[in-house]
């Protein structure tokens, strides 16, 4: 038996008009527990059914075969019935402890089909429909064609569908961008042969000329080159930001930095972060090529390379000159380098507020937020004249893009990180910049940070969205009313220090408390610890900074930014 050909025994029974105990009965009657269940989870599914029945047809399967593949897309996630609330119904970014859990749902799925006799057949596929062809998938890692073929197309056809749409946690990159995703992982994490037929089956759709219910359930279709109206296409505007333009001032200054006598790490630091192309390239550079630790701020990686390797990074890097409006996109690079900043300043503002511990990482994604305005701005020329519009809230301008363009600026923020092989962390929370509002949430401090900076250039804002953020972040009215009336007379964040802290994370939660005037008892109250303890890391604490009492640790550990 071949892995295109379903195991003997399915027969007409999977067939739509089967009795009432086909397969293709079961396998309605659990995608409707399943879509009881969680609503959010089963919406899609009728989208991946249409396009993976066109790319079956498109592979040559004969109709069994299509049969096993549309029961098999119906019961694909059936798997989550057997998960946690918590899980099933998020509507927040999981934890990793959650997505351990997720992961099992194949085999879940798989053992409950086994177990009905029609829709036995669907359990291998259902199993395997997160395997990656590279091996790298789960849950039993299968490579290649051990992976059976229905299983690798629904792999294809439900990532491009997941891409695209919206889902409760975040926003749908758009159809454009899901397939550009997809096609980068042709030969990786999808078979070649099941991409060229899943383009091939995106390509041939054309949009109805008026919506009809059908039509908001089928997939969107990407633009041909006639509909682009001579734009750039989505994939080619994303190759010609790499890399990134860094301003030729950045360049001097940290060409000057890495040549001077002295130069910490931290000033380093304060160098790259002063142009978004500079913090791109370095972080790029600092990734590693296999495993090992991946820099998400400028601090780590600035650690993780010498300044010669800074150096031969910034020496291959292109430079822009200061656009004196030769072209509207010029200028929107520019602004878009200085709102950056801006921001950084406000998430520097807030982060030493109330999580001064997160600091390098939220002000690295502040500072490559609105990444994905270069990319609309070549795929829509009229884009850049339209960033003049500052009335609009940053959240009503958003919507605007994904209304008309059919996809925003963070989207496609987050989708050329991943492109750019940086973490995921920093990926996630660019595309979510303007949506998330979840405690210790990287993007909800990068939200409010924008929101603060668009009030502090006389940009519309939605006061009570920024309020709540505030709150959720926990940083009270008044010190947002300090943030949001210094901001314009700023002169930039402090001076940034780059070394490494010699404390642990105890010693450091410790010794914050303390720097907040409170004695040993009342620290140790706060941190559920016995004060000899709290006695115990604070003089740890000194040891390790070089002091003999608690003024100049609190000194000391403020002025390198440690607390």
């Amino acid at each position: 038996m071949t892995a295109s050909q379903p195991p003997v025994g399915v027969g007409s029974d999977v067939s739509e008009g089967g009795h009432r105990g086909s397969a293709a009965w079961v396998g309605a009657a659990l995608e409707a527990s399943l879509r009881a269940r969680a609503p959010g989870l089963n919406g899609s599914t009728r989208m991946v059914r249409q396009l993976a029945a066109k790319v079956g047809h498109s592979l040559g399967l004969d109709p069994e075969a299509r049969a096993l593949l549309d029961v098999s897309v119906r019961v694909r996630d059936i798997g989550m019935v057997g998960l946690p609330d918590a899980v099933v119904l998020a509507r927040t970014p999981l934890s990793s402890k959650h997505w351990e859990l997720v992961n099992r749902h194949p085999v879940i799925g798989a053992e409950l089909l086994e177990g009905l006799d029609v829709a036995a057949p669907a359990a291998h596929v259902v199993r395997a429909h997160h395997e990656r062809w590279d091996g790298g998938g789960y849950p039993d890692g299968l490579s290649g064609e051990a992976i059976p073929l229905l299983s690798r197309v629904i792999a294809a056809c439900d990532a491009f569908v997941a891409m695209a749409s919206d889902r409760p946690h975040r926003r749908g990159i758009g159809a454009e961008a899901a397939l550009e995703q997809v096609c980068q992982e042709r030969g990786t994490q999808f078979e070649p042969r099941v991409v060229d037929a899943l383009v091939a089956a995106l390509r041939a759709r054309r949009p109805p000329p008026t919506t009809t219910a059908a039509a908001a359930d089928a997939p969107p279709a990407a633009p041909s080159e006639s509909a682009r109206g001579g734009r750039l296409d989505l994939a080619r505007a994303i190759a010609e930001l790499d890399p990134l333009a860094a301003s030729a001032p950045a360049c001097d200054r940290l060409i000057a930095a890495i040549k001077a006598e002295g130069t910490t790490r931290g000033e380093l630091v304060s160098a790259i972060e002063t142009d978004t192309g500079l913090t791109v390239a370095v972080l790029r550079r600092a990734q590693p090529v296999t495993g090992g630790h991946r820099p998400a701020n400028v601090t780590d990686a600035v650690a993780a390379l010498s300044k010669a390797e800074i150096e031969h990074t910034l020496g291959v890097l292109p430079q822009a000159e200061f656009p004196w409006r030769v072209s509207q996109l010029e200028v929107l690079m520019h602004r878009a380098r200085v709102h950056a900043q801006a921001v950084a300043r406000a998430a520097d503002r807030i982060v030493q507020e109330v999580r001064p511990a997160i600091r390098d990482d939220v002000l690295t994604v502040a500072l490559l937020h609105d990444i994905g305005k270069l990319v609309l701005a070549r795929t829509h020329p009229a884009y850049a004249d339209a960033q003049d519009t500052r009335a609009a809230s940053p959240e009503t301008r958003l919507r605007h893009e994904q209304r008309t363009l059919r996809i925003d600026h963070a989207s496609l923020g987050g989708l050329l990180l991943r492109r750019w092989n940086l973490p995921d962390r920093l990926a996630d929370a660019v595309a979510a910049h303007h949506t998330a509002e979840g405690e210790h949430d990287l993007a909800t401090y990068v939200r409010l940070a924008d929101m603060v900076a668009h009030h502090a250039q006389g940009d519309g804002v939605d006061h009570a969205t920024m309020l709540g953020l505030a709150e959720v972040c926990g940083m009270s009215g008044t010190a947002l009313r300090d943030v949001l009336f210094d901001l314009p007379h700023s002169g930039g964040s402090r001076r940034r220090r780059a070394e490494p802290s010699p404390l642990s994370s105890r010693e450091a939660t410790v010794l914050g408390v303390l720097a907040q005037g409170k004695v040993y008892k009342v620290i140790a109250q706060e941190l559920g610890l016995s004060a000899s303890t709290v006695r115990t890391h604070l003089h740890n604490a000194y040891a390790k900074l070089g002091v003999s009492d608690r003024a100049q640790a609190v000194l000391r550990a403020t002025e390198m930014g440690w607390i």
